[in-house]
């Protein structure tokens, strides 16, 4: 996941750009947003990337850095004994001993990454920006990049040759995705800038656009996926958009959510039923019933909340941008509030199998004990 502020200033040129085009464009007062397959540049629904990505994609690997771990990271994943977290320039890091000592991962592109999951001690995903999808089969170890849709240059001519769809899929181009979730090993879904919605059924062989599952023609962002323990999966975006899936992502219904602005997260725990929303100025939402109702929680934050964990009992910790750290003992009724010293952002915390946490973000990698207070 990234701030706002930054999926903002990496995308305001393209969509300038397009909004050219779009004026030039007899095009333009048909232009609707459309379910289908990714078109890219003529390719067809499937495919990985077309033929001609290598020209508009940076290929150069992620340099070795010592200083990686004290860099810009997004995310953090912990599977078993294994801690792997992502960040700026492609670096991908990974732990065996809690996050003590990290060793850099093999990775293909230097592009800002800003999600990680893995379902097994081997297999991982990483998304990022110009819509990259890597995937790890060796731990982390090292990634192969299984899809991008790069920021494309275009003539007046080409322009024209794009067809309606070809044509609302423009702002797509170059913009990040933004948060992975994988089912098993097989099935998995991103999400993304502009109502990017993909999934896959082979393990990331073949990506497919699914965005017409869920009722967002707007095509606003989607920020967050997140899966709870009973298998209903949640995806929350700009705007207050919110979905739930029942069946592990095949079917969705649109939920009411309770305020319209940018939700960064979701949490789901500590009860079966619980999920919290979290995003702009602070905002905490908690429902005890999978999405249908929903309660403010009370906090004394006002800066952007990027992610959360719970921490057993009816603890839970939400994280996010001037070094907040938000603890709760009443199962996310009330949040008392911390803010680091450094006051640099946090943008993702999990649990370590030493029952330590570990956050990641602006300054790189903390680790923790879970707050008493």
């Amino acid at each position: 996941m990234v701030s706002v502020n930054g999926l903002m200033t990496h995308t305001k040129m393209q969509v300038d750009n397009i909004d050219m085009w779009i004026r030039k464009s007899m095009r333009y007062s048909i232009v609707k947003k459309m379910a289908g397959a990714v078109m890219l540049w003529g390719g067809v629904a499937g495919i990985a990337f077309a033929s001609d990505y290598e020209k508009y994609l940076d290929l150069r690997a992620a340099l070795p850095s010592d200083k990686a771990a004290e860099s810009l990271l997004t995310d953090v994943d912990v599977y078993q004994g294994k801690v792997v977290s992502v960040g700026d320039r492609g670096h991908i890091l990974v732990s065996t001993n809690n996050g003590d000592s990290w060793e850099q991962a093999k990775v293909p592109v230097q592009y800002l990454l800003t999600a990680v999951d893995f379902v097994s001690e081997q297999k991982g995903w990483a998304v990022g920006h110009e819509g990259v999808i890597l995937h790890s089969a060796d731990g982390g170890s090292s990634w192969q990049l299984q899809y991008a849709n790069p920021h494309r240059v275009r003539s007046d001519e080409e322009m024209n040759q794009l067809t309606d769809e070809q044509f609302t899929k423009l702002p797509q181009e170059g913009s990040p995705l933004l948060d992975v979730w994988f089912r098993d090993d097989k099935v998995g879904f991103v999400v993304g800038a502009y109502g990017m919605f993909l999934g896959t059924e082979d393990g990331g062989k073949t990506w497919n656009d699914v965005s017409s599952r869920i009722e967002n023609f707007d095509g606003w962002h989607l920020n967050a996926i997140s899966a709870a323990d009973n298998g209903v999966v949640y995806i929350a975006g700009e705007k207050g958009v919110l979905f739930r899936s029942d069946d592990g992502g095949e079917n969705w219904v649109t939920l009411a959510g309770p305020y319209q602005g940018s939700y960064f997260g979701v949490l789901t725990g500590p009860g079966a039923d619980d999920v919290f929303l979290y995003g702009l100025q602070g905002n905490i939402f908690k429902s005890v019933d999978r999405g249908e109702t929903w309660s403010k929680s009370k906090s004394k934050a006002s800066d952007g909340l990027m992610d959360g964990v719970t921490l057993g009992g009816q603890g839970v910790m939400l994280v996010g941008n001037s070094g907040v750290v938000l603890t709760s003992k009443d199962g996310g009724s009330t949040f008392s509030m911390q803010i680091t010293k450094s006051r640099e952002a946090i943008l993702a915390i999990e649990k370590l199998p030493n029952g330590k946490l570990i956050m990641v973000g602006q300054g790189g990698v903390q680790i923790t004990a879970p707050s008493a207070k």
